[in-house]
């Protein structure tokens, strides 16, 4: 499967997304579909954690891809023989930042359960972004 993605450019500098995105435990303070979310350590590969979205309701994750201040990947297990990951990319830009987060479904059902939950995944991430983009913006 290919990952699938929404993003959008923010007039705040790289360092400053990568400090908001990066800060798992505070998730909630600006992701509307975030209810709680945690990682047992530093964001780092293997760290492990939990979310809880409105969305999709409550996952075990883990990180399995890291590359500090540009990129992350959270995997979970959606269903039965299905992992689901989502990868957020941070990219400078002349005038700030793009940010990109991405879904990709994993596993035996992944090419069953990707299209079935694309449209609710992908509907959530415009409103992530946005108020990733107003938070890492406003300095606080």
């Amino acid at each position: 499967m290919a990952f699938r993605e929404a993003s959008l450019e923010t007039k705040a500098a790289p360092a400053r997304v990568w400090r908001v995105w990066s800060d798992v435990n505070t998730w909630p303070e600006w992701n509307p579909d975030m209810k709680e979310s945690r990682l047992n350590g530093p964001l780092k590969l293997g760290v492990t954690g939990m979310i809880n979205t409105k969305s999709g309701g409550k996952h075990d994750v883990v990180v399995t891809q890291f590359e500090d201040g540009k990129s992350f990947e959270l995997e979970s297990t959606a269903m039965p023989m299905t992992k689901m990951a989502i990868r957020a990319t941070i990219t400078p830009t002349a005038s700030g930042t793009r940010i990109a987060q991405g879904f990709e479904a994993r596993g035996l059902l992944a090419p069953v359960v990707a299209p079935m939950m694309a449209g609710t995944i992908l509907g959530t991430f415009n409103s992530v972004l946005q108020g990733l983009a107003k938070k890492a913006e406003s300095g606080v």
